[in-house]
């Protein structure tokens, strides 16, 4: 009896800097550990001379525009390994990003409904953007008020969110949550950090060196952030906020992908971390609902946006209707202004006087 034939697969090799992670991909938290793993792995064989080409036994999968759907954690590593100039890499002729992805997804087993949902976050938000721009063509002037189809093939097809609920298993309410999560709190608490550097450029050197020396440590802002604020004779604690603002991304989806552990618990013994539960976080960090007023909260890591909020209506109501106030009425206001220069922050009054005298140079 004859063997059946053997497939074989078709491996190219291409340029590891010719390579990207797909994006759905690239939202799974990498583990750096097994990373590092790989970098000692490969080191300790290239010191007993193993050729760097059959260091990486299983081919990456790419898509047509080398993009790595599968096999990222191979990839990072080779990035560390000098001696590794290209990669194997299977080229799919899967024509569907979204399934695949999905399929990844499924296979992380320890991943809640809700890690799976926020790893589609990217996806879902391109795919409802898609499916928005489809309803407005259908309302075109061009199109028959009859005509139902454009909308109805444009929702069935890959791409939109209707697709990628059907493919991920998930429900439309949960990708949505994890849409706004992205687009209403994440992005604040990314700018939060980037403001923050941007004013204090010595930290901004001493973060940048922290990650230079601690390229796989987890969470690594928290880490670094307690570092410093230990350094400085500062607690870590409610107000330390107001010195050195917690990384609130980093935080939330440490909890919504590996859990939270339980009060007295092992180690292991976690459980899972709802979106609507890190929604109702994110949104106490950034706004307040009653008690105490959001300008004048010191726990508040987003004080600062408040004042500044505040300073600008103030600039775009009261001098706009300046004129408008009686002669009399300005030099009280003039007064009471100059009086509450000596209240102000050391660092406010002298910014202000530099400002002042610059001005008044040109």
């Amino acid at each position: 009896m004859s063997k059946p034939p053997t497939l074989t697969r078709h491996i190219t090799w291409i340029p590891k800097y010719d390579l990207s992670v797909h994006d759905a991909v690239a939202q799974t938290p990498e583990d750096r550990t097994l990373v590092e793993l790989l970098v000692t792995e490969w080191q300790d064989k290239l010191r007993r001379g193993v050729p760097p080409e059959r260091l990486i036994h299983d081919p990456l999968q790419i898509n047509a525009g080398n993009e790595i759907e599968d096999g990222r954690h191979r990839f990072l590593a080779s990035l560390r390994i000098e001696q590794i100039h290209s990669l194997p890499c299977e080229v799919t002729d899967n024509a569907d990003p979204e399934a695949l992805v999905c399929e990844k997804l499924l296979q992380r087993r320890h991943y809640s409904k809700s890690a799976r949902a926020y790893a589609l976050r990217h996806m879902a938000a391109k795919a409802a953007q898609a499916g928005r721009d489809a309803r407005a063509g259908n309302m075109m002037p061009g199109n028959k008020a009859g005509s139902r189809m454009p909308i109805e093939s444009a929702i069935e097809k890959s791409g939109t969110l209707a697709s990628l609920v059907a493919k991920s298993g998930l429900s439309r309410d949960l990708l949505e949550q994890a849409v706004k999560l992205e687009r209403d709190y994440m992005s604040r608490a990314d700018k939060l950090l980037t403001d923050w550097l941007g004013l204090n450029p010595d930290d901004a050197e001493s973060w940048q060196r922290f990650q230079d020396a601690n390229p796989t440590i987890e969470m690594p802002w928290s880490a670094w952030r307690s570092a410093a604020l230990k350094a400085s004779g500062l607690p870590d604690d409610p107000k330390s906020v107001n010195v050195i603002p917690k990384n609130w991304r980093e935080v939330e989806e440490d909890k919504i992908f590996n859990g939270i552990q339980e009060q007295d618990g092992e180690d292991d013994d976690r459980r899972s971390y709802s979106l609507g539960s890190a929604l109702k976080a994110m949104g106490s960090y950034f706004q307040t609902a009653g008690g105490v007023r959001s300008d004048l909260n010191g726990d508040s890591p987003a004080l600062y946006l408040v004042l500044r909020n505040k300073l600008a209506s103030f600039g775009k109501t009261m001098w706009a209707k300046w004129s408008d106030v009686d002669p009399a009425g300005r030099m009280e206001v003039i007064k009471d202004l100059a009086t509450n220069v000596t209240t102000w922050p050391e660092d406010v009054r002298r910014a202000m006087t530099v400002a002042l005298r610059e001005g008044g140079a040109k």
